[in-house]
């Protein structure tokens, strides 16, 4: 019997767009008959197949046919469904997965970052921030004098001393720059930008954003959360075929990562023009999701809300691209000097003084119940990014009024980031059907948590950061997201620190556990980032785990979570990525 052991390239992959269109990658029925076995196209065998599905944990073997799982066994009976054109694989012990489902992530801005002049999310002090943009200045010297110098990964947080305006005035260019920090909530320009932009002492801030000022009101150069607009929106916008480009190398990165399903988490027309374009080439390789961004303003008019979401719906949902859910932003950050995210009692100000800032809530109550009880009777999704805990029971009241008025339904409704909540309110998750979706490897002892954030809202709050301890045992089903490219998209990492919530090789500085109590299981942060993601996308009844029915999209490791020490989890490499039964990575 001759066996097909060569494995599908990413190249052939892409090029059999026609094949892809066709169902089973888009988790499509798929019929198959029954009776006498049929060969597989696929057999992975003698591995430790860890399948996530209480009837049966560990398997030894796989059968991949129509892209589904058609068999999950032992090694014995797997036998069966090879024929003369089965690809088989000898695991040869190494573990199988369910692929990783990234509830939270941002692939269009993940995609511009790999091709992006980038501060790489160094831990620069001023001087050499300054010097590295000197050179960034310096590389691209053929754009003077007007093209934009636009800089992402900007570590803000970790700087002790925050630059100004000033400091890029005296940088040898005549550009305009703008300088973007990791979590996209602060952004650095000088003055030729806040010049083009219009923004002067006069200029009020935005609705859900800042513009920092001098004594005499004059703007610093720093702004804030959707301030950050004024000066963004003056950029020359890249092409569709651009945007289309960053995203296939997103999703290249993703494939590597292990990613195979994931939900953008912030979406408007640009992202979905880029997905739509590939789509309809027949080069979406992952099972993708969106949530449509919406602002205060237009949730404010729940009927023009209603007519805005489903427009876009119609205009850009295809077989491959999910289009059920809407995000919004009800605060920002929690980090100093930024702290914009909305807190039940106020900040600690940096005299360690009691101060009367609460921060800001950009979403209204009033306008929450509304737009929440809009969306939830006509089926769609609400993402929620809540930060602080007085944007966390906000959201939490949002969902109680919808429940309260559309009776108890299956939206599956998510509050992301959850980084403070009060104890009050774990209970409510379980008890409101609502899912935190969580970026497991913030939870550390690091820069952020202890210098930008413990002195600010003192130790009895600090204690409860990033809850995930107490949310699973308060019968939450907590859902993991990366986030990227706030952060580097290493799921292995999230997964150990969602257990031991330290990164000491990383962070020599700040030993030790980021609040221990509040850690997972293992087994609970790979179901964390695989069947409960699933489940946050509304797909559990097609991935999430391994079991026969469901469509094959599975990864081969190169070491055995269960079986190495936990600070080795982090360090996975990932083989082989398949999505729909077919390999898109590795062998």
């Amino acid at each position: 019997m001759g066996l097909t052991t060569k494995s599908l390239s990413r190249r052939q992959f892409l090029g059999g767009g026609a094949a892809l269109a066709g169902g089973a990658m888009l988790g499509l029925p798929v019929t198959r008959a029954r009776g006498a076995l049929a060969p597989a196209q696929t057999v992975l065998r003698n591995g430790y197949i860890y399948t996530l599905d209480r009837a049966k944990p560990v398997a030894q073997a796989v059968a991949v046919a129509d892209g589904r799982l058609a068999y999950v066994g032992g090694a014995a009976g797997v036998a069966g469904f090879i024929g003369s054109g089965t690809e088989v694989i000898d695991l040869k012990g190494r573990m199988v997965m369910p692929g990783i489902h990234d509830g939270h992530i941002h692939p269009l801005a993940g995609g511009r970052q790999l091709t992006q002049p980038t501060l790489n999310a160094r831990a620069l002090q001023r001087p050499a921030f300054l010097e590295a943009i000197a050179k960034l200045l310096v590389r691209s010297r053929r754009f003077e004098p007007d093209t934009w110098l636009e800089v992402v990964g900007w570590d803000a947080v970790v700087m002790r001393d925050i630059p100004t305006k000033r400091d890029l005035d005296r940088l040898e260019t005549a550009r305009p720059i703008l300088i973007r920090s990791l979590d996209g909530h602060a952004a650095l320009v000088n003055s030729r930008a806040l010049q083009i932009a219009g923004i002067n002492a006069s200029t009020d801030n935005p609705k859900g954003g800042r513009i920092a000022r001098s004594r005499r009101g004059a703007p610093t150069g720093l702004l804030y959360d959707t301030a950050i607009s004024l000066v963004g929106r003056k950029l020359p916008n890249p092409t569709d075929e651009q945007n289309a480009a960053s995203l296939a190398a997103a999703y290249d990165e993703m494939v590597g990562q292990g990613v195979t399903s994931y939900l953008d988490a912030a979406a408007g027309e640009t992202e979905l023009k880029a997905m739509a374009l590939l789509s309809d080439r027949g080069r979406l390789p992952l099972r993708s999701a969106v949530a449509l961004e919406v602002g205060a303003d237009l949730a404010a008019d729940p009927a023009e809300l209603m007519a805005h979401v489903e427009a876009m719906r119609t205009a850009y949902a295809r077989a491959d691209i999910k289009i059920r859910t809407v995000k919004m932003f009800f605060d920002g950050v929690i980090e100093y000097p930024t702290q914009t995210a909305a807190l039940l009692e106020p900040y600690i100000d940096p005299k360690g003084k009691r101060g009367k800032d609460r921060g800001p809530t950009y979403f209204p109550p009033r306008i929450v119940r509304r737009a929440v009880s809009a969306l939830d009777a006509a089926g769609w999704q609400v993402h929620v990014h809540a930060i602080g805990d007085r944007a966390v029971r906000v959201a939490l009241d949002g969902f109680e009024h919808a429940r309260r008025a559309n009776g108890m339904r299956d939206n599956r409704h998510t509050i992301t980031h959850v980084e403070l909540v009060h104890p009050d309110d774990y209970g409510r998750f379980k008890e409101l059907g609502v899912l935190p979706n969580m970026q497991m490897q913030w939870a550390e002892r690091d820069s952020y948590t202890i210098d930008a954030v413990r002195p600010y809202i003192g130790r009895r709050r600090w204690r409860r950061l990033y809850p995930a301890g107490s949310l699973h045992r308060s019968g939450a089903r907590v859902c993991g997201g990366s986030d990227w490219p706030v952060d580097p998209l290493l799921p292995f990492r999230q997964i150990e620190m969602a257990v031991n919530r330290t990164a000491d090789e990383v962070y020599e500085a700040y030993p030790g556990a980021l609040n221990a109590r509040q850690g997972l299981s293992l087994r609970s942060a790979i179901v964390m980032h695989t069947r409960n993601s699933a489940f946050q996308m509304g797909q559990e009844a097609l991935t999430g785990s391994i079991r026969e029915g469901l469509l094959a999209d599975l990864l081969v490791l190169d070491r055995n979570l269960l079986r190495v020490p936990l600070e080795k989890v982090s360090k996975t490499k990932v083989d082989m990525t398949m999505v729909g039964g077919r390999i898109l990575r590795g062998a």
